[in-house]
């Protein structure tokens, strides 16, 4: 009978420590003590992710260290964002590098514009799932620069600093 009654107590007790230890691991979606937009990761790769707060972020590096992000629901663009552009690195020397990515396959309509106004790049496209654009800076003045991505009924406006 003793033995029965320890088997009783081991077996609640364990059942009991296992149920603990899995509060222990429910974790919230974002640390704020982790969150550090200064951080700079060195993965510069363009490979998108949506946090478990329904972020989009460049990459799982960004999500984890400037957004305090503990979960990646999916790779890819979050279906509320729709679509997710970045320019980088933002000053440029050389090329004017643009990425762009879809949830969906969509179209995009992108614009470069200067301080100014003056539009010094425009065009249309199509089917568009994932895409990185580089355009030569020749043509482009020293200055600050804006970029326009319109697809469906999202716009993104970017800026980027030619040297």
């Amino acid at each position: 009978m003793k033995s029965m009654y320890r088997a009783l107590f081991f077996l609640l007790f364990f059942a009991s420590a296992s149920l603990t230890s899995k509060a222990q691991f429910n974790q919230q979606c974002v640390d704020s003590g982790r969150v550090d937009p200064f951080f700079q990761c060195n993965d510069p790769s363009f490979l998108p992710v949506c946090g478990c707060n329904l972020v989009t972020y460049r990459n799982e590096c960004v999500a984890n260290r400037n957004g305090g992000v503990n979960f990646i629901n999916s790779d890819g663009v979050c279906p509320n964002d729709y679509i997710y552009a970045e320019i980088f690195p933002t000053i440029v020397t050389d090329y004017i590098t643009l990425y762009l990515q879809f949830y969906e396959k969509g179209s995009a309509f992108i614009q470069i514009r200067d301080t100014y106004g003056k539009i010094m790049f425009s065009q249309n496209y199509l089917s568009l799932t994932s895409r990185m654009f580089s355009l030569d800076r020749s043509g482009y003045g020293t200055g600050i620069y804006y970029v326009l991505v319109s697809a469906g009924n999202v716009q993104k406006i970017l800026k980027f600093v030619v040297l």
